[in-house]
């Protein structure tokens, strides 16, 4: 009789769980829904105009999982008159874990837009595997993170696609918290944020021009926004924010930067900040090797005589003979100011006001 009762209370107490849990995924999943409409109407508010053909919500017991098909987003009031299409997107959440979401695309995305001078342009983007995660903290975005598996991207303002055998983009917020440099170097300014890029086998458009050629090997940035952010009032320009900012201390910090283009190997890291003329400004260190067809081609396009390019070659010449490492790589520092480019004494280009 004993074992009997406890069966008993056994089974119920599971039937029990059973119909809690199922009333809490239910619960959750209209949570979700309901939070996708108001999501839509908050857009249509600002004049982004959000529809889809078909929206689903599964994945009991384990998960949330919504799929939605043919989704546009559309601003024909904003600058610019941008629009995305996406075939097929796919969210999925763990009802135990809501601080983390990720997703997936499938099919060809579209993007639409109009450019100052009134023409309509058109990208598209598909990849083998796209996923994007994002990470929540304290109700806000925290993280983010984008991989693209052999990316291809065409657009009417490129001569010929682009395409890569992996790229990816990782953000995180830092609320002002120091970031070590790479390398074990000693942390950089309080950043507000960092931005991460890693490409393999990126493969540009043919282009003349580049003496490196078509092919980057290999790409490696990570960047940190340090500074106060000013405060923006609706409709204030970019170079009002970022003027505001930079009086107020704001800096780039690149914590990484490792480039294999053609020739080109480096790695760099360096604290930019922009001047009173908008101009980039600051200073970068690290090695570099396989320069010579960019000093070459600096020459060819007028940018340095002469002179000054065999003055280059001769001080990396000299540099290389105590200081090459074994990728042929030897020290290098520059610094931007004043709308110029300087390599030791010596100025290798210009700069020009970002806006």
């Amino acid at each position: 009789m004993r074992s009997s009762r406890r069966y008993l209370y056994l089974g119920l107490f599971v039937l029990l769980a059973v119909g809690a849990w199922t009333g809490f995924w239910f619960y959750l999943a209209g949570k979700v829904r309901d939070g996708i409409d108001a999501w839509v109407a908050q857009q249509e508010a600002q004049g982004i105009q959000v529809a889809y053909t078909d929206l689903s919500i599964s994945g009991y017991p384990y998960r949330i999982e919504v799929v939605a098909q043919d989704i546009t987003v559309a601003g024909p009031n904003l600058p610019g008159k941008g629009a995305l299409a996406v075939p097929r997107l796919t969210v999925l959440s763990l009802p135990w874990n809501p601080r983390l979401v990720v997703a997936g695309i499938e099919g060809e995305v579209l993007f639409r837009w109009t450019d100052p001078k009134g023409a309509e342009q058109r990208a598209t983007y598909k990849a083998a595997s796209t996923g994007i995660s994002v990470g929540f903290a304290d109700g806000k975005p925290d993280r983010f993170a984008f991989s693209g598996d052999r990316p291809v991207v065409t657009a009417t303002t490129l001569a010929a696609p682009v395409t890569a055998k992996v790229f990816e983009i990782h953000a995180r917020r830092l609320d002002g918290g120091a970031a070590p440099a790479a390398g074990g170097a000693a942390p950089t300014a309080p950043l507000l944020g960092e931005l991460a890029i890693d490409g393999e086998a990126i493969r540009l458009p043919p282009d003349a021009r580049n003496p490196l050629g078509p092919e980057i090997d290999r790409l490696a940035l990570t960047v940190g926004l340090a500074g106060p952010l000013p405060p923006v009032a609706p409709g204030q320009n970019l170079r009002t924010i970022v003027d505001a900012w930079a009086r107020g201390g704001g800096t780039v910090e690149l914590t990484r930067g490792e480039v294999k283009w053609g020739s080109l190997n480096l790695t760099l890291t360096g604290s930019f900040a922009v001047d009173r003329e908008m101009r980039p400004m600051g200073a970068i260190s690290g090695r570099i090797g396989g320069l010579e067809p960019l000093i070459d081609a600096a020459v060819a396009e007028g940018r340095l005589n002469d002179g000054q390019a065999r003055s280059i070659k001769q001080a990396l010449g000299a540099i290389g003979f105590i200081a090459r490492d074994q990728e042929g790589r030897v020290p290098v520092s520059a610094t931007l100011q004043d709308g110029r480019i300087m390599v030791g004494p010596v100025p290798v280009g210009e700069l020009q006001p970002i806006f």
